[in-house]
């Protein structure tokens, strides 16, 4: 069932965008640039301590509010400590933040570092690295600017959109569904089959009752070898369609923009994609854990990881990585586990994520980044060099 087919050969890309165009014209078309800004305030705050004696693996979720000339809205963060700060005081943390405006969703992700169990304090540079509606296939950087001390943020938005996205439909038997654990942090699995595609999502509790339960849902559609990687943050309980930001993809998908539409009883999957053209620079590296950190629990196992990176061969970049691997419960003879890599080099950094199968081989998706990597979409491959390094190869578009 491979709807890769059908867009290889309608969408040609310029090669320093995304913007989908028939196979056969030549003229580019312009992508939207939305530059706007927003003023946000943190009203509510839950944490889910993992008891780990340095914090790490603590699960944290803000919520709050927007308003700007793009309307007014809501704000969510979705927070796991990754590692100790610099700082004895400080913590950094995968932070995972979105807002829904009327328009649709904007997401944005990186590894911050922040004061222990406190909002942020200083600038945060973060990739834009989806979005939803009329910020379908957003890319882009998101300055996060403390004004004062009172939990207010002066949110500055630089985002690509894509004007036309191909669509394509996939259908799948009805899902089926495991739970594990209860309140916030629990997790709901779902899993659908329909010949050689398939979708499995995780959605996590944010906590929240009644019309304001939300839940952070992380959507991994395979297609034969190709894969596409989605989230949204919708209602916990929805008899609609939900939207989700693509965040990217591997194989025919590699680089992939856009958004998917799920059908409110989850048997039919709609995506509207754009892919990049021309051809994506070869990157590859070395990451070697210094320091990691196992936990388990009734919603799976994780494990933090952080140390040096050193070039693979040549005059690749140095630097540093934090990662992330939840292996969650099995679910219709399948183990999904997300991974996350925010990879740092001495000229920006770029975020990596995405779901495999335990015991399979896979790619994860190049999500965004910063400086040198601002607005990355690609993929990367990891195999193990010895025990505890990793070699990551690459293939990115800016």
């Amino acid at each position: 069932m491979k709807i890769a087919l059908a867009l290889t050969a309608a969408v040609a890309l310029a090669a320093t965008g995304f913007v989908a165009v028939p196979a056969a014209a030549a003229p580019e078309q312009p992508r939207n640039k939305k530059s706007f800004s927003l003023t946000g305030e943190f009203t509510g705050r839950q944490i889910k301590p993992s008891g780990n004696a340095k914090g790490i693996g603590d699960f944290t979720v803000t919520t709050g509010k927007v308003s700007g000339t793009e309307g007014n809205g809501t704000l969510t963060t979705v927070i796991r400590v990754v590692a100790p700060g610099k700082k004895s005081d400080a913590e950094l943390r995968d932070t995972q933040s979105q807002v829904q405006l009327k328009g649709g969703q904007i997401f944005a992700q990186a590894v911050n570092e922040d004061p222990k169990g406190k909002p942020p304090e200083t600038l945060h540079i973060m990739p834009i690295v989806g979005g939803t509606g009329a910020y379908a296939g957003a890319r882009g950087t998101l300055n996060l600017i403390p004004q004062g001390k009172g939990g207010k943020y002066l949110m500055m938005y630089d985002v690509f959109v894509e004007k036309s996205l191909r669509k394509a439909t996939l259908s799948f038997a009805t899902p089926v569904v495991e739970r594990a654990g209860s309140g916030l942090g629990s997790v709901v699995l779902k899993r659908a089959v329909q010949d050689d595609a398939s979708y499995i999502s995780v959605a996590t509790n944010l906590g929240g009752s009644g019309r304001n339960a939300r839940q952070s849902i992380d959507l991994q559609v395979l297609d034969g070898d190709s894969t596409i990687f989605a989230r949204t943050i919708a209602p916990m309980t929805s008899r609609k369609p939900q939207s989700y930001a693509i965040l990217g993809g591997t194989g025919d998908y590699n680089g992939a923009r856009g958004e998917i539409i799920v059908s409110a009883d989850g048997r039919s999957i709609e995506t509207r994609v754009a892919l990049p053209g021309g051809k994506g620079k070869p990157l590859s590296w070395n990451n070697r854990a210094r320091s990691t950190v196992y936990d388990s629990t009734v919603t799976g196992t994780t494990s933090y990881s952080s140390g040096p990176t050193t070039p693979a061969r040549g005059k690749q970049p140095k630097g540093d990585f934090f990662s992330s691997v939840l292996a969650y419960p099995e679910i219709d003879g399948v183990t999904p586990v997300i991974t996350m890599f925010e990879q740092g080099f001495t000229s920006g950094t770029m975020v990596i994520t995405g779901m495999t199968l335990a015991g399979t081989p896979g790619r994860l998706a190049i999500i965004g980044g910063t400086g040198e990597y601002g607005g990355a979409a690609g993929s990367v491959g990891l195999s193990s060099t010895r025990p505890g390094t990793t070699r990551l190869a690459a293939t990115f578009w800016r």
